[in-house]
């Protein structure tokens, strides 16, 4: 457990006082983020809280069987501005940048609520009220497991499924280096309470739309190599996304099949915009920091996967990060 007891009796002082509850997580949600916001949202509801997880846009294809679980809402000013604005209790999870709120940062920043962070990221933003931070767990998911064990909260087979999609995304599968034995451990205790390995598979991983596979064909299909091969790149326009009809389909398994290339460090993927912001998604191998090149950028995450979104055209963009990447290799 990654917090001392009085770290968790501070969120459950508040919880005592409190009535409503907002879940938030970052833009463009993953596995990670859907899944420990929902099993937070479930565990506030046991409490009696009037809660409500509130995301920027719909849940990608692979992971809207969770919603069953604890309805997300995609985010609209009419039925969702007041609420962010007035709730006792505001949670982020999975993200500690205010700028990845996307739509529902205006009313965040606005909120009367007393606002806590819990992430696993190394970036620390001082806007929140509380943050717990934890850059050794796996996987947000597993700070809500202890969050909820340590209050004396019930994990049943929904909670316990929407932990184990946080946990297994977000650890690649169980094959990411923070994954050790309590992870395979927590995993366990999930597969007892219910959780069935092989349906979670096909949910997360088998729903592929036909525009995402489209998408990844032109990707892989215009992969670019420099540094020797060590650093694999690739520019997606808005055009390309349009061609393919992709505006809502995750990319990142695009960059995880740059990194299988033989002597391939790093993978740098660009994602343009209708707003001409460019969105950046960095992955590399044990060795190598891409963290910093996130940091630069304004964006954060861990060594090995990080991000960012910034305000430049997607040509610009690229090049200079591709350039700032081959100078980190030296």
């Amino acid at each position: 457990m990654a917090f001392e007891s009085s770290e968790y009796r501070k969120i459950r002082a508040h919880l005592d006082r409190a009535r409503s509850a907002a879940v938030v997580t970052h833009i463009s949600p993953d596995g990670d983020g859907v899944g420990s916001g929902i099993a937070l949202s479930r565990f506030l509801v046991s409490l009696g809280l009037d809660t409500r997880f509130i995301i920027d846009s719909g849940l990608p294809t692979g992971l809207q069987f969770l919603d069953v679980h604890h309805p997300t809402i995609p985010f609209e000013p009419s039925t969702c501005s007041a609420f962010l604005r007035e709730a006792d209790l505001l949670f982020t999870v999975d993200n500690s940048s205010v700028s990845r709120l996307g739509d529902l940062e205006p009313d965040v920043r606005a909120s009367r609520a007393m606002k806590i962070c819990i992430d696993h990221h190394l970036v620390r933003n001082e806007f929140w009220n509380l943050n717990l931070i934890d850059e050794d767990a796996c996987a947000t998911g597993e700070m809500i497991y202890d969050l909820i064990r340590e209050l004396d909260g019930t994990v049943d087979r929904e909670t316990a499924e929407a932990l184990y999609v946080a946990i297994a995304t977000d650890t690649g599968r169980f094959r990411f280096p923070k994954t050790d034995g309590r992870i395979h451990r927590l995993a366990a205790e999930f597969l007892e309470l219910g959780v069935r390995p092989e349906y979670i598979y096909q949910q997360v991983h088998e729903r592929n739309s036909p525009a995402f596979i489209r998408l990844m064909g032109e990707a892989l299909l215009q992969l670019r190599f420099t540094a020797g091969g060590r650093i694999c790149w690739v520019e997606l326009p808005v055009s390309l996304i349009d061609a393919c009809d992709a505006h809502n389909e995750d990319t990142s398994e695009v960059i995880n099949h740059m990194l299988s290339v033989e002597g391939v460090e790093i993978g740098l993927l660009f994602r343009g915009s209708a707003d001409g912001r460019t969105k950046i998604s960095l992955r590399s191998k044990p060795g190598h920091d891409v963290n910093v090149l996130a940091r630069a950028n304004d964006g954060g995450g861990h060594r090995n996967a990080a991000g960012a979104v910034v305000e430049e055209p997607l040509e610009a963009c690229a090049r200079r990060v591709v350039a700032d990447a081959v100078a980190m290799l030296g």
